[in-house]
């Protein structure tokens, strides 16, 4: 399911697909957390942490006017799901597709005309590095 978000997010193209893009990756990292949040594990408050950020993140861009109304590009809902990875597998995941999600986002802040649409991508794309400096030694 990341791996195919971060093919998405990699592809978008536009304002309104690279928000649209970026508020699914957001809902598919916190698909793959939430079920890996085992508080026995080491990585229990990295992944808590990690999903409020993703929370936030998705929040801020609900906010911005070049949002679509309703999503672009539906994922089958036999994608939806999380994988069974191990929790180690979902932090690298998180952590590549969060570091991509600043990156996409801080082009999207610099090129958007509308001050919200660049005050919520500026916002999102913090907190997609918040994530990946959590869950990686490099962000």
């Amino acid at each position: 399911m990341i791996h195919i978000t971060h093919q998405r997010m990699e592809k978008a193209d536009g304002l309104a697909v690279v928000l649209d893009a970026a508020y699914a990756a957001f809902e598919g990292m916190l698909s793959v957390i939430y079920p890996v949040q085992d508080p026995a594990s080491g990585l229990f408050a990295v992944f808590v942490m990690a999903a409020v950020s993703a929370a936030d993140g998705r929040s801020a861009l609900a906010l911005a006017p070049s949002l679509p109304g309703r999503p672009l590009l539906a994922v089958p809902a036999g994608q939806q799901r999380w994988s069974g990875e191990p929790p180690e597998h979902v932090a690298e995941a998180v952590a590549a597709l969060s570091s991509l999600l600043a990156e996409r986002l801080t082009q999207a802040a610099a090129s958007a005309a509308d001050t919200a649409d660049q005050a919520a991508c500026r916002f999102a794309a913090r907190n997609a590095l918040d994530i990946c400096e959590m869950l990686s030694n490099e962000p």
